[in-house]
This record gives C-alpha cells, structure tokens and sequence, in this order.
C-alpha cells in the first residue's frame, strides 16, 4: 500500500472526526462506550479522541515519520492485534501502524473498548476499502501478531503464538524522577501525568522517585487542589478503599483528600494510589532504574520526559521501547 494512499487516509480521517455533519453518530458510539466501560467518562473519552486526533490523525506528523521510516512492507500480511481496553481506542497506535506498514489487520478487540474502536474502523472502511480491517473474536491465519495484556496474559499469547512473529506486551508504569529544582509549573504538569485518565494508563505515573530528604509539601499543595478525579464513583470508590486498607494495616501514609501517597518500592501503584521512592544518590537512582526497565514505560522529570508530556507520545514513541513499525516492514 503506497504511503500516499495511507497519508490520504489520514487526512480523511481527521476531517471526518472534525464534520458536524458526523456529530450525532460519534456522540452514539460514546455513549456506547461508556456503557461498556464504566471507567469511560466524557471525559476521558474526549481526552483520548482528542489526543488521538492531535497525535495520529495529523498528517504532517506522518510526513515526517516516513522521512524517518521511508521503507514499506514489500508483501502485504495478515496481521493479528490483540487489544487492551483499559483507556478509550487505545488501539488506535497498532491499528495505524499496521496500515501504514501496508498489511491488512485482524483484529480482536476488547470487551472493555469496542464501540470507540469500532468507530474508527468503520471511519476507516468507509473511507477507502482498500484498507482491510477484519474483527474476529479468535484470532487464525494470521502471520503475525502484536497483542497486548496483562502479566499473566502475556504468558498464555507467548505460548500460543510461539511459531510466528510476535511483539507481547505486559503490565507496565511510568515514574516521575525529581530532584528537589522543581518549580510550581513542574509540580502542575506533574499532576497530569499522575492523573489523567484517573491513572489507568501505563503512561501515568504510579511512582515518584526523591532524593531522601525532599520535601513533598510543596507537591502536596499542589495535587491536593485536583478535585475533578472524585467525581468519577470508580475512582472515588478505590481512593476510600485503599485509604481504609492502609489504616487498618497502620501502614504510614499521606491522605491528600483527592489521593494516597505512601513510601512503597512496588512501581505499580493502585488507582487513588501514588508510590514514592527515595534515593540517595544519582548512581542509586540509575541503579534503581536500571533494575525495573522491563517494567518502566516512561521516565518523565530529570532530563528524561518533560513534566505533562507523559500522555503525549510521539508517533515513534513506541510502548515498551519495541519498534512496531520496523517489526511490521521487516517481516518476510
């Protein structure tokens, strides 16, 4: 498939998600979503549309990955995606990637995401039918495979698709590294990176690592003040269970009244739950790092991710550090 029939797609795309024309029909498919998910409010699905349309339906932004990644597939496969749905069309970046590649998808969308991604495929159809997107409900016949699960998943797909190419994902979390430099703005941006989505995303940040005598007043003061995530009965729901678990245990913690902030080395932290590790030097903070790559998604603060980007990935940004796109052009 020539990538200016897939940059055509593309733009295609972006104005049918901006045509009013289409309003009453989007607004249709969320509504469904949220009733298959219940986490899926307004606004995190508006949250994520917007992103997805800013992130992936820019067509500059395509430009400019091709110039990086010129090569196409030479044959066209079948490529089977198996998809999470812990956040609206999370999909969306293997979805898009296995087009631009050139290959056809099979895909088995999750219980938990599949109006929002059904809108999308169904944009896409009826935009150029030369884009072949098939849903099945068990993956067969196919060369390839790019699935995504939880811990105990993987597993299963690691067995189960040994004898073909495959990219498996796990659980992952992302820290945030500060350093005690921080402005108000770093603390602000922060917020969003731990909060956005309610934290459901392995982008958010489950795990703040500080040099041993930081002072988290000044962080305090500022997430304190996000007050919208209990509006949402799920998250509320979880803050009140886990704030009761820790007192029961007499587990040393911080109740923001929004979130519970206690020192814990597990990276993945409970939603309404926010993790703190304290270093004392740089070479211990890189040691420390180091020892939890393979379950690390970003790093955001101290010359890694600026603060507030940890939801905002580039195009070649890819989860788990595995380039999806050069694993789809390179299979024979």
């Amino acid at each position: 498939m020539p990538q200016e029939r897939f940059l055509s797609l593309i733009k295609a795309l972006h104005q049918y998600f901006s045509d009013s024309s289409n309003e009453e029909k989007i607004e249709l498919f969320i509504e469904k979503a949220k009733n298959e998910n219940a986490w899926f409010s307004d606004y995190l699905i508006i949250n994520a549309m917007k992103a997805i349309d800013e992130q992936f339906l820019n067509m500059q932004v395509w430009v400019n990955f091709f110039e990086k990644y010129p090569q196409n597939s030479m044959t066209s496969k079948r490529i089977g995606l198996i998809l999470s749905g812990n956040l609206p069309a999370v999909g969306m970046h293997d979805l898009l990637m296995t087009l631009a590649a050139g290959h056809q998808v099979v895909v088995k969308l999750s219980s938990q995401d599949q109006a929002l991604m059904k809108l999308y495929i169904d944009a896409i159809k009826s935009i150029d039918s030369q884009f072949i997107i098939d849903s099945v409900d068990r993956l067969s016949a196919v060369d390839a495979v790019i699935a995504t699960g939880s811990d105990f998943s993987s597993g299963y797909f690691r067995n189960y698709f040994a004898k073909i190419p495959h990219i498996i994902r796990r659980n992952r979390s992302s820290v945030a590294v500060l350093t005690g430099n921080e402005k108000v703005a770093d603390h602000e941006a922060l917020a969003d990176d731990i909060f956005t989505y309610y934290g459901l995303g392995c982008r958010n940040v489950s795990t703040i690592a500080v040099p041993t005598n930081f002072d988290l007043t000044p962080l305090f003061d500022v997430l304190t003040k996000v007050d919208w995530v209990l509006e949402h009965t799920k998250y509320s729901n979880n803050y009140q269970y886990h704030k009761t678990l820790l007192l029961l245990n007499q587990i040393p913690h911080f109740d923001l009244g929004n979130l519970i902030v206690t020192e814990n080395e597990q990276l993945v932290s409970p939603v309404g739950v926010l993790h703190v590790h304290r270093y004392e030097t740089e070479n211990e903070l890189s040691a420390w790092l180091s020892q939890h790559t393979e379950k690390i998604q970003c790093v955001v603060g101290s010359n890694s991710i600026p603060f507030g980007q940890a939801q905002m990935p580039a195009l070649d940004d890819f989860a788990d550090g595995v380039n999806t796109y050069e694993f789809l052009v390179n299979l024979s």
